[in-house]
């Protein structure tokens, strides 16, 4: 039987776990700074975490501007990948922004992450354009969206 999970708001305190998520999750991670000066001065930033057993397994940010929302980072524990909890994330992200009756939602991907962008295009998500040397190490990222509506 799957274990439940459960998604709830960032609180400033969680930023220390989600720190070791995004650094093994990712080859460059973002800068805790970074993320908590979002967190804090951004007001269209929402951060999620999603928790399993009172763990922190995974997390995401939305940017929600309007009418078009931006997924700026998703992310699950890589001992918890495989196991659907990106697509939890992700039928939340998309409720949600449904409900906040945005038209489209954007991300980008890293052109060698397969795995992520098979999963986005299951969504529906499509490729709009390669953004060369996106990422800080010079990894070149696909700009993707999904037309909500």
């Amino acid at each position: 039987m799957k274990n439940i999970s459960v998604i709830r708001s960032f609180e400033l305190i969680d930023f220390d776990e989600i720190m070791e998520i995004e650094k093994e999750a990712f080859n460059d991670p973002c800068s805790k700074n970074l993320y908590i000066y979002d967190f804090q001065n951004n007001p269209y930033s929402e951060y999620y975490k999603l928790i399993l057993e009172d763990r922190i397994i995974g997390f995401f940010g939305l940017w929600i501007i309007y009418e078009n929302a931006q997924i700026t980072t998703i992310a699950v524990s890589p001992k918890y990948q495989g196991l659907g909890y990106g697509k939890t994330m992700m039928n939340f992200i998309i409720n949600h922004v449904k409900e906040a009756n945005c038209l489209n939602i954007t991300l980008e991907v890293r052109v060698t992450n397969e795995i992520a962008i098979k999963m986005y295009k299951s969504y529906g998500f499509y490729e709009v354009v390669s953004r060369k040397n996106y990422y800080e190490n010079g990894d070149d990222a696909y700009l993707m969206k999904f037309d909500v509506l």
